[in-house]
């Protein structure tokens, strides 16, 4: 055997290990990869579009890898007020854990919407690879709790109540409140938008301290819904925000179950247009401010409505109140009236520019004149038109004559619909008054159509005609003043015995 010297061993071992240096030198150079991807933030905190969050909250982004400073700001903007923070400053601090980097505001605004951005290169990661910046298609967005704002003093419905009104909202604020920008809707069943209302429209009233939304169409009766509003919609004086309301509980209620009975309204008038009759159909003030409706007290008839000169009422739209050829009705309206010329509307769901437009107008005509029998004048009337189709009774015409209505004392007119005798009956004092020969002063099937507009929609109105103009168009019937008592409107005919009745309560 021939043994190797120790020379040659050497020399050998060294072609080994330099054999295997060049093997794993080679295999590390072949596996090496370069870091080439931005980093990413995986999640915000607060989370965006999040609301009520507290006015010191620190804002926590979370990324996808380790990251340092690089350079720019962040910049936070509300609706009054930004703020714009150097990375560089200590209001930024990333973590033990290095994905986690904390920027700390200091104190924002209350009742603000902020949005925040941040420069492309404020973040990079450990390789020098930028954080992009904010996303426009997707921005960060939050909104801070209310410190301050407008203070609920009351709703109307009551949160929980079984009793609601089918045609208005109303909430009571402890000051003085305005209109910001938003949104007030109602849901029914499994939460179904039944209505929406824009602050901005004319639907919403602000007076003062009250907030009055008045819905273009009722709600049903004995129906449960709830309210929300938009944070902002309505606002302090200081410009402050009203949270609003966001879930199903903060606002709720069931509205009225309704009369039950044949009395539609009912206004008693002895304090307020509110309604008595269970239906809730309260009647409003449709006059400017400077000629509201008044309640006195009267030596005769107790608390009464005074109807200054451009005053007027409206009642509700509902199809309670839209009268058919095939509906019974019936109203009962206390009046005292001065005599007065032209023909101001006295009760009215009708456009009274023309007699032959849809609708029922009570009226005085030569009132001023007028002293009943023996008179020349018309003295009052009762005009209804339908489908083309017109009524006229006429107090002058009527055998015999009936008496005057515009004599300064108080009288009950009641007006008879019976569409099963297709026969109009015209009250005062509790005594009908008819013209026998004259059928187009009595006879229903005269109207060939509904006696309300079916375009136009004319609420019943006290005081003006349907259109709430017509009276104030006129030197002599802008004028008109007088008090008004105990209106009742019924979806049948009563009868003279329920009249006679009604005239000496």
């Amino acid at each position: 055997m021939k043994i190797l010297s120790y020379t040659t061993l050497g020399r050998l071992l060294l072609l080994v290990l330099t054999a295997s240096c060049c093997l794993l030198s080679c295999k590390e150079e072949y596996n090496h990869t370069v870091d080439v991807a931005n980093p990413v933030v995986v999640s915000f905190n607060p989370v965006s579009g999040i609301e009520e969050i507290s006015v010191n909250s620190n804002l926590v982004l979370t990324f996808d890898e380790h990251v340092k400073k690089g350079t720019g700001n962040i910049i936070i903007k509300g609706e009054s007020s930004t703020k714009t923070i150097d990375v560089a400053s200590e209001a930024v601090v990333i973590g033990e854990d290095a994905r986690v980097v904390t920027i700390k505001p200091g104190e924002l605004e209350s009742d603000e919407q902020y949005t925040v951005t941040l420069d492309p290169g404020t973040l990079t990661d450990l390789l020098g690879n930028k954080f992009m910046g904010s996303n426009a298609a997707a921005p960060w967005t939050f909104t801070t709790a209310g410190t301050s704002g407008p203070m609920v003093l009351s709703l109307l419905p009551a949160n929980g109540s079984k009793d609601g009104s089918l045609f208005k909202l109303e909430l009571n604020f402890l000051a003085a409140v305005s209109k910001g920008a938003g949104n007030i809707a109602i849901y029914g069943a499994n939460n179904s938008k039944v209505a929406e209302v824009s602050v901005a429209s004319a639907a919403v009233m602000f007076q003062n301290t009250k907030v009055v939304v008045n819905l273009g169409t009722p709600l049903a009766f004995a129906t449960a819904y709830y309210v929300t509003i938009d944070n902002g919609a309505i606002l302090d004086a200081a410009g402050k925000k009203f949270k609003g309301f966001k879930g199903s509980t903060e606002w709720s209620f069931t509205t009225t179950s309704g009369s039950g009975s044949d009395l539609i309204v009912h206004l008693p008038l002895d304090q307020d247009l509110t309604d008595g009759s269970g239906n809730k159909f309260d009647a409003s003030n449709g006059s400017t401010a400077s000629a509201q409706v008044e309640f006195i007290n009267d030596p005769v008839r107790g608390k009464v409505a005074s109807f200054v000169a451009g005053s007027y009422a409206v009642l509700p739209k509902h199809n309670l109140l839209r009268p058919s050829l095939t509906q019974d009705f019936s109203f009962n309206i206390w009046m005292k009236l001065p005599g007065i010329g032209s023909d101001p509307a006295l009760f009215s769901n009708s456009d009274w520019d023309s007699g032959g437009n849809p609708g029922l107008v009570l009226c005085t005509d030569g009132g001023a004149t007028y002293a009943g029998p023996g008179s020349t004048e018309r003295g009052w009337i009762v005009k209804v038109a339908g489908g083309g189709g017109r009524m006229d009774w006429r107090a002058g015409q009527m055998a015999p004559q009936a008496p005057a209505l515009s004599d300064n004392k108080w009288h009950m007119v009641t007006v008879v619909f019976n569409q099963k005798t297709k026969i109009l009956h015209v009250f005062i004092d509790g005594v009908e008054y008819n013209q026998a020969t004259n059928a187009l002063s009595y006879n229903l099937n005269t109207l060939l159509g509904p006696w309300w507009d079916a375009a136009k929609d004319y609420p019943f109105t006290i005081w003006e005609d349907g259109t709430g103009k017509y009276n104030a168009g006129d030197d002599t019937r802008k004028n008109l003043a007088g008090f008004v008592d105990d209106i009742r409107i019924y979806n049948k005919a009563l009868t003279p015995q329920e009249v006679t009745a009604l005239f000496k309560n």
